[in-house]
């Protein structure tokens, strides 16, 4: 399960608030910044705040550009006809540039917190990065390399540029999370309709509702869907929506849990394809009309991460 991204803030560990400072010190009429939280987590999973860093005491994030879409169309030209058509299209990777303020005691204190600052993102494989300003919504990022601009021996500004190579942004939690209060994975703008909804069910027919501004497909762009079924019998889901079904072919008993990760279903936590049809399903934007046949006391649901532009 997802941790909580932020840590509440407490009299012991009270977080850092509106400090005087403007650009290189050179505009002292400037009104201070409520520094920026920003946390990282190489899983999505588990996540760490650079206030919890006691190296970086002394080193803020003020300000962050919010990345625009990137969209790439693909055309092709025919001699006969006016025009182009457009064959494919997709979004691509874009720049979130942030500012850091570093302030030291001394030189020595100065360059220990470059050092630690550096650490600290250049992460190997690429991190998850969340702003506290959007604390719902996730970035899959890789870090550029970092401009400084110095003011004297202990002090100056940092532009660090985060790549969001997948082009997209996501929940931080999952649809089996995102209501749970003690985390606060949930904020509005994020698509989720004001009415009651779920992302389970027990009947023979019902509506999964994909709040995300695309179409959830783990086939065609290997998004993260997770699908448990469990149950008595030999089931088949469909989507009625879609026109995808995938049916496993062994009977479960009321102590199986056959989940279709992705395109891949497991029974019990181990790889089982061999015993279904092969089928994948996807979720359209909105809602997708569902119905599962051949099991008894079934009960479905549906875990995934909702994906904005």
């Amino acid at each position: 399960m997802t941790e909580k991204v932020f840590k509440d803030e407490s009299l012991t560990n009270p977080k850092p608030h509106a400090y005087g400072f403007s650009n290189g010190h050179d505009n002292p009429s400037r009104l201070p910044y409520d520094p920026v939280e920003v946390a990282i987590s190489t899983d999505g999973i588990s996540w760490k705040s650079y206030y919890d860093v006691e190296d970086l005491f002394g080193v803020h994030c003020y300000d962050y550009d919010s990345p625009m879409t990137n969209p790439v169309d693909n055309w092709q030209k025919i001699n006969t006809r006016d025009g182009q058509i457009r064959t494919s299209g997709s979004f691509d990777s874009r720049d979130i540039t942030s500012t850091w303020m570093i302030d030291g005691n001394n030189e020595s204190e100065f360059l220990m917190l470059i050092e630690e600052l550096q650490n600290f993102f250049m992460i190997r494989g690429g991190f998850w990065i969340v702003f506290s300003r959007e604390p719902t919504y996730k970035y899959r990022v890789v870090t550029k390399p970092i401009a400084p601009t110095y003011f004297n021996e202990k002090a100056g500004t940092f532009q660090i540029t985060f790549n969001n190579y997948t082009g997209v942004r996501e929940s931080v939690g999952t649809s089996l999370e995102i209501f749970d209060k003690n985390k606060s994975f949930f904020s509005y703008g994020m698509g989720i309709p004001n009415k009651d909804i779920s992302f389970g069910s027990k009947e023979k027919k019902f509506s999964i509702y994909n709040p995300s501004s695309v179409d959830i497909d783990p086939l065609a762009q290997h998004h993260y869907l997770k699908i448990h079924i469990r149950g008595s019998g030999s089931p088949t889901l469909t989507n009625n929506t879609t026109g995808e079904s995938f049916t496993y072919n062994r009977v479960l008993t009321s102590s199986d849990e056959l989940i279709l990760d992705g395109v891949n279903p497991m029974i019990n936590g181990t790889n089982d394809g061999i015993n279904s049809d092969h089928g994948t399903i996807s979720l359209v934007k909105g809602n997708n009309e569902f119905e599962i046949s051949g099991l008894s006391n079934s009960d479905v649901s549906f875990e995934f991460y909702f994906i904005y532009n």
